[in-house]
Formats: C-alpha cells, structure tokens, sequence
C-alpha cells in the first residue's frame, strides 16, 4: 500500500512538473520584450548562499539557474547536488520556479533524481524609510527521489532592508521559514524550522558579497545545525551572473563544509 501511494505520489509531482514547465515554455515561445540585464542583487537560494531577498525576477522575465553544491556532513559523508532550476516572472511581484536536482555521494542511498521542487514568491510592499520589503514563499517538494515517501512544504516569510543609502548598498536580511513533513518516518520530525540572518553588500558595481547564519532544525529527531556562510555574486555580461560560496559548521550536528557554485542566465 504504500508503495503504491508513493507511486501516486511520483506521478503527481511529475505531472504537476510538467504542467508548470510546460506553462512556462509556452510563455517563451509566445515571444516576449527581451531582458535589459540579469538583477546580481537578486538573493536566490543557494546561488550560493542560503539567505533569500525579498525581490522577485521582473514580469515575463525568464531565467535558467544551475547550482552544484558539495556538502561533508558531520559523520563523514559527503552529499553532492547539481540543479537545474527554470524561474518565470509569472505577474507582477511574483515569480514561480521548477527545481530538478540530482543528487549523489556516501550521504544518498540511490545516486539520481531527487525530489522536484515547484516554488512561488510573491513580494507584498517595497520597503520604506522604515519598514522593510516583504515577500512570501510556498515551495513544494514532491516524492521524485528513492529516500522521500511524503510531500515536504515550505513556507516562508522574507524581510529585507536597506541600512545605509549610499554607493556600497549595505542590506539586512530575515527568512524565518516553516517546514512541513508529509509522511514522516519514525525517527524524523513531521514540522520543523529554519531561521537565517544574512547581509550583503555590494563591493563593486559588478560584485556582491553576502554572508549569512542558518539555525535549523533538522528533518531527523533532535538533530539542530548552525552553519555560517559567505559568498560571491559576479554579473559576468549584462545577461549572466556568477557565483560562488562556502560555509562551515558550528557544533557536533551540523555539517562540517559546504562549498558551491552557480550560475544565472536571464533570456
């Protein structure tokens, strides 16, 4: 029985998935005005830290991402991600995205496909003197990978402000995001949550450096982790940006390195 609901569950996530990448080719095909410039200010997950702004890509505007991360856990293990991602500035202020990471390493139990990701972000208000910019983000992971049974959900709320309104664009950031374990095993949490504090700051009119700290909850019971990251945004063309990052554990459960690279490329 449950083999056959994790087979349902396949067929959905890859249904759903190319439903959207369908929606979002027929967008480029139909033609549209061409992008000025690829946004190096625009914070994406893990391109190549983990801190997200609150920033949507423009309206019709589409973007390729490719991010290859390697990551030595704590017990040893190394876990490697390459992902592709496809982002679509489907209305004005929100954006919607498909992930399809392959996964590999001692840490994965089948090298392969893992679990497609379908994701939205709507930015509610431009900041102000006071108040910050905020946005929302929904992302879903559907059971693709041999290690996933359940639907995982993200949700997570975005606030990013300017502290300085000068020519190095200093930026705070908070993501506070709750997770949600569809169908979870014995020994992992069925709810748990990520904080992460980030900064940027632009060192010159091409590059952007961002650090931030992740306290997380981790998917398995009573395993928390903190990781400290920096990172490289670098505008290489008008249309292509560039990046790179690492980050480091703090404390016996979290993992030990991560380093990645990434790129994006508006179209």
């Amino acid at each position: 029985m449950k083999a056959t609901i994790g087979y349902f569950q396949t067929l959905v996530g890859f249904s759903l998935s190319s439903l959207i990448a369908g929606l979002l080719m027929y967008h480029t095909l139909i033609g549209v005005s061409p992008v000025q410039a690829a946004d190096h200010y625009n914070l994406e997950r893990g391109l190549p830290v983990q801190v997200e702004d609150t920033i949507p890509t423009p309206y019709r505007n589409r973007e390729i991402q490719g991010l290859l991360q390697w990551e030595r856990k704590d017990d040893g293990d190394d876990r490697f991600t390459a992902e592709p991602r496809l982002e679509y500035g489907i209305f004005r202020n929100a954006q919607v995205s498909l992930a399809v990471p392959f996964e590999f390493g001692s840490d994965v139990e089948d090298d392969g496909l893992g679990d497609i990701e379908l994701g939205m972000l709507y930015n509610f208000n431009q900041e102000s003197f006071v108040l910050p910019a905020t946005a929302l983000s929904l992302e879903i992971a559907f059971p693709t990978s041999d290690e996933s049974d359940g639907i995982q959900t993200t949700l997570k709320f975005i606030a990013s402000k300017t502290i300085g309104r000068t020519s190095s664009w200093h930026r705070v950031h908070l993501n506070a995001a709750w997770n949600y374990n569809g169908d979870p095993d014995d020994d992992e949490r069925r709810n748990y949550y990520t904080a992460i504090i980030g900064y940027d700051v632009r060192i010159t009119g091409d590059m952007l450096l961002v650090l931030d700290f992740i306290r997380e909850q981790q998917k398995e019971e009573d395993r928390d982790s903190n990781i400290v990251e920096a990172g490289i945004r670098y505008q290489l063309t008008p249309l292509t940006v560039i990046a790179l990052g690492a980050g480091a554990g703090i404390g016996d459960e979290s993992p030990d390195f991560r380093a990645a690279m990434a790129f994006q490329r508006s179209f």
